[in-house]
């Protein structure tokens, strides 16, 4: 404990800072460079030529940006100018730091893409908030050298084979690369595999002499409570490769968060930031075969996890579902696997994959089943599935389990599906039809046979479902909410 201690700092906004950098020795000389080959797994198979990193064009590019001279026109930056802070990247993540930064200092908001940012320009103008006016969008990357302070939050994907696309991130650094000053800093926030900081990022910080480090971003999508600024930040620098870059980032993150956590190492802040999600993923996989191994002695997975829940202490209260979805949990395990080995974290990745299949094709066998001990023939069974997005609250449909299991359902065609999700409009899933939402009522729903749910938008009244007719079988594929 003494010893992670020396390793990890903690920093409250206002108190002073006392750096006692741990370096490892010899870290700088680590071969990060596994990370680009996908070990073999039963979840997907690998390419069939690994003989070459998946990485190379995107890295061999941005070694060469590195080693090209930066615009003799740029002004160097001084200790003594005031931070403007740029966010590249201004999706969900780096809109809350665009949010989260300008209540101190001028951000400016970079993205590629121009509708997002006229999206942006136009909600803009439709709020009357004080700090927006310290806020600048922009698609124009020259307006980047105006900055201090850039904070790299784009998208870093997984290819069809389950290896990490690091393109965006290369992208944004060629960018920054090109239009930040000498003495800029910059910070990586996007997850990414272990190693890919001193990877990516070291280069420049070497041969550009920028302040480099990452801070991994912790915001939860639909998460009001806590406020961004007060979860705790955790923070590192590539302090052995430029020597003033945990400083620099601590200067600006902490008068901004209310805690800053200061790690020994960009690997160390890669690693936390993995744990935390990929413990999600293993916590709730055991949730869900816990509900099987019920399903099976028919008892209530869900009254087992209300009675667990009392234990007030040695135990976390995670609830069986569908399934996992979102940019984060069901991807970072593949950061993980990509350059180390965690059998555990790959068969519940595996089974995680494969459950919204698995229930789908268990209901329509029972659905067969069924069908035939009725003497009713070839009538197809009416199914209504309830919740799209990839939880409750949010309409992105990115890794959803409930939109997997609707494509089984009507994929295999012995049944007449249909979708509810008052989030999720019509053509983002147009090849099943949608059920209107004015037709979210009892008479209507009565005339389904099965209706599935995996959640239930805030607007979808669920006495509703409760109101409904014998012949209808409701059935809840994650927690149902208690009646008061």
């Amino acid at each position: 404990m003494a010893q992670a201690d020396a390793c990890c700092h903690t920093l409250r906004r206002g108190s002073s800072l006392s750096l006692d950098l741990t370096v490892e020795k010899g870290l700088s000389e680590r071969p990060w460079l596994s990370h680009h080959y996908m070990r073999s797994s039963g979840i997907e198979t690998p390419p069939s030529d690994t003989s070459t990193p998946l990485l190379d064009k995107n890295l061999n590019g941005l070694l060469e940006s590195a080693t090209t001279s930066t615009d003799d026109s740029l002004q160097a930056i001084s200790p003594s100018d005031a931070p403007t802070v740029a966010v590249l990247g201004v999706g969900y993540v780096g809109s809350h730091l665009v949010s989260t930064f300008s209540s101190t200092y001028p951000v400016i908001g970079f993205d590629v893409s121009r509708t997002r940012i006229n999206d942006l320009r136009t909600a803009q103008t439709q709020e009357v908030v004080e700090d927006l006016k310290n806020i600048e969008y922009t698609c124009d990357a020259a307006a980047l050298r105006r900055a201090t302070h850039f904070l790299i939050s784009v998208p870093t994907l997984l290819r069809q084979d389950h290896t990490v696309d690091t393109s965006f991130l290369c992208k944004s650094l060629q960018t920054v690369e090109k239009h930040a000053r000498p003495g800029a800093t910059i910070v990586i926030e996007s997850s990414i595999a272990v190693g890919m900081t001193r990877e990516l990022l070291g280069p420049l910080a070497m041969q550009k002499g920028f302040f480099a480090g990452m801070s991994p971003e912790r915001v939860d999508p639909g998460r009001t409570d806590p406020p961004v600024s007060s979860i705790p930040k955790i923070v590192s620098a590539l302090e052995d490769l430029r020597p003033g870059s945990l400083d620099a980032i601590v200067r600006l993150y902490s008068s901004v968060f209310d805690t800053i956590v200061h790690v020994s190492s960009p690997e160390v802040a890669e690693m936390t930031k993995l744990y935390e999600n990929c413990q999600r993923m293993i916590c709730i996989a055991y949730a869900n075969e816990m509900a099987d191994a019920c399903t099976a002695h028919r008892i209530d997975p869900y009254e087992v996890c209300r009675a667990a829940a009392t234990k007030p202490f040695g135990y976390m209260n995670y609830t069986p579902g569908l399934g996992v979805g979102g940019h984060c949990i069901p991807v970072n395990p593949f950061y993980l696997l990509s350059n180390s080995s965690f059998p555990l974290l790959e068969e519940a990745t595996r089974r995680m994959y494969e459950r919204p299949r698995r229930i789908a094709l268990q209901i329509l066998e029972e659905l067969r089943t069924k069908t035939s001990s009725s003497g009713l023939g070839q009538k197809k069974s009416r199914v209504l599935a309830a919740g799209m997005g990839f939880k409750k609250g949010q309409s992105t449909l990115s890794h959803s389990p409930g939109l997997e299991l609707l494509k089984t359902l009507h994929s295999v065609g012995e049944v007449d599906v249909t979708w509810a999700d008052s989030l999720v409009s019509q053509d983002a899933i147009r090849s099943v039809p949608r059920l209107h939402d004015g037709q979210w009522n009892s008479d209507h729903l009565a005339t389904f046979d099965l209706i599935l749910v995996t959640f239930l938008q805030p607007d979808m009244d669920e006495e509703v479902l409760r109101a409904l007719p014998a012949h209808v079988e409701v059935r809840w594929l994650s927690m149902r909410p208690q009646v008061n």
